[in-house]
Order: structure tokens, then C-alpha cells, then sequence
């Protein structure tokens, strides 16, 4: 008996895993075992719920070890919380044997913790000796889950401005995907006008400066080159020098390289 104790303690904290995390650690889940009559059935009123298959009464005959006010949660550990009604009647039928386990909490503590806030944990003091509440979103900590827990009028106004938000335009979304949409930008505020500026403001300053530059660049070449080029029109940068003319000077001379021609040629005036 201990062994089979230990073996639906591991199986049951096994199937907590797969429960919503806001009530998986009930204290209230067990397992019993299914009774069915080959002609009366299973003898149970059950209703379909989000946690389950709520009990809603139990007749005499097979009798079983349940009552009205449980929800069974999983048989032969297959999940029924969070599934539809046509599904989880077929997983249940389809499981409907004599023995069969069933995986048993309470409804009305599964309920109550399914409206607790998930990010208040229970924590032990142990200077106090007694438990407390923290809170992982905000960091805030007390003696009461009351303290710690988000305000429920901030959730469900929350949960109404999600749900009144306009859905997401296709064209818009083809063109930008998931990013967030940008809207229209607000105009820029003018500041106030300077004393010394003469009253003007920065955007007719920065006008009156657009319209300096225009005049300034006008004729396509622009202010600064026409000046450029008046100033320094009459200079030039490389002017040919001229050349000096020869002919004056004669056909040979000294270190002309011609001394060698009187010898050759007998002439007695060879250097004119």
C-alpha cells in the first residue's frame, strides 16, 4: 500500500506540470477510481467546465467515491481541463472503464485560485515563523495576498482597453509587418521671438537665410566664383616664354661643336 501511495503521489505531482500554473498546486487533487455498471453506467450528472468535468450530482447505484461540487480534471492522466466540450467528452468516453483513475480536485478551490494573481507566490519567513506573500511583477511583499494582488478594477479595465483596441489593418500590416505603426507626427512648436533678432522667430530667421543662399548661388555659378573670377581675370598661371632669336649670332662658334670642321676643311675662317 505504501508503494502504490508513493507511486500516485509521483504521478499526481507529475500531472501538476501540465495543469494552469494559477491553480496547479491545489491541495485538493486526489485520485479515485471509476465504478461502471454494465447496464446502469457510471451513475454521474457531469458538466463541462474550464477545469474539467464539474460533478454536478451522483446517483446511488454504482455509487462512487465522488460528490456533487468536484471536477475531475484528468482520467488516466489525459488532460481534460482546457479542452472543449465535444473533446473532452470524447476522452472521457473513450477512457470510461471499470477502475479507470481519475484525477479528482475541488471546484470550488480550483475556481478561487484561478483568480488569485499569478505573480503573488507564498513564501515562508522563517525569522516570524509564519507565511507571507510576494509579489515577482513589482517587488512588493506583506503578511495578506490582499496586500500584494493587483487591483482587480486595473485588470478589467485593462482587459477592456485591450479588447477595444482597433484591429490591425491589413494594408498596413503588409507593408510594416508586426512593428508598431507610426502615427502623425505633431507639429513642432514655434518658439518665442528674440529681442534681437527683431522680433523673428527661428523658422523666419532660418526662411530668410534660404533665401540669403538663393541669391547668393543665383546664375548658376554662384557668388563666390563670379567674385573668384572678376578678381583674378587678368592673371594667368603659366604664360610661354619667349624665345631668343639666333640669327644674329651665326651659323657656328666656339663650344658650338664645329671646331673640328676647319681642320677638315682647311678654312682659315671657320668661327665668323
Amino acid at each position: 500500500q505504501q508503494t502504490a501511495g508513493a507511486e500516485t503521489n509521483s504521478a499526481l505531482e507529475k500531472l501538476r506540470k501540465h495543469l494552469p500554473q494559477s491553480w496547479a498546486n491545489c491541495t485538493s487533487l486526489r485520485e479515485e477510481y471509476l465504478k461502471v455498471d454494465p447496464k446502469l453506467g457510471c451513475g454521474l450528472d457531469l458538466e463541462a467546465s474550464d477545469f474539467g468535468f464539474s460533478v454536478a450530482g451522483v446517483q446511488a447505484k454504482p455509487g462512487q467515491s465522488l460528490k456533487a461540487g468536484d471536477v475531475v480534471v484528468a482520467i488516466e492522466y489525459r488532460l481534460l481541463a482546457g479542452l472543449s466540450a465535444p473533446q473532452m467528452q470524447a476522452s472521457f468516453v473513450k477512457r470510461r472503464q471499470d477502475g479507470a483513475k481519475m484525477q479528482v480536485a475541488t471546484l470550488e478551490e480550483v475556481q478561487y485560485l484561478s483568480t488569485l494573481d499569478p505573480n503573488v507566490v507564498e513564501c515562508w519567513d522563517n525569522q516570524h515563523q509564519r507565511y507571507y506573500y510576494f509579489n515577482k511583477k513589482d517587488a512588493r511583499s506583506g503578511w495578506t495576498r490582499e496586500e500584494v494582488s493587483s487591483s482587480v478594477g486595473t485588470a478589467s479595465s485593462s482587459s477592456k482597453e485591450k479588447k477595444a483596441a482597433a484591429p490591425i489593418d491589413l494594408a498596413s500590416f503588409l507593408s510594416h509587418g508586426f512593428s508598431q505603426q507610426k502615427g502623425v507626427p505633431a507639429p513642432k512648436k514655434r518658439k518665442k521671438a528674440d529681442a534681437s533678432s527683431g522680433g523673428k522667430d527661428e523658422s523666419d530667421l532660418a526662411r530668410q537665410e534660404k533665401q540669403r543662399w538663393d541669391a547668393w548661388n543665383a546664375g548658376g555659378q554662384g557668388g563666390y566664383t563670379e567674385q573668384f573670377f572678376e578678381k583674378y581675370k587678368n592673371c594667368q598661371s603659366n604664360p610661354p616664354k619667349p624665345k631668343p632669336d639666333k640669327r644674329l649670332q651665326g651659323s657656328v662658334g666656339p663650344g658650338q661643336g664645329m671646331e673640328y670642321m676647319a681642320r677638315w676643311t682647311g678654312s682659315q675662317n671657320s668661327f665668323n
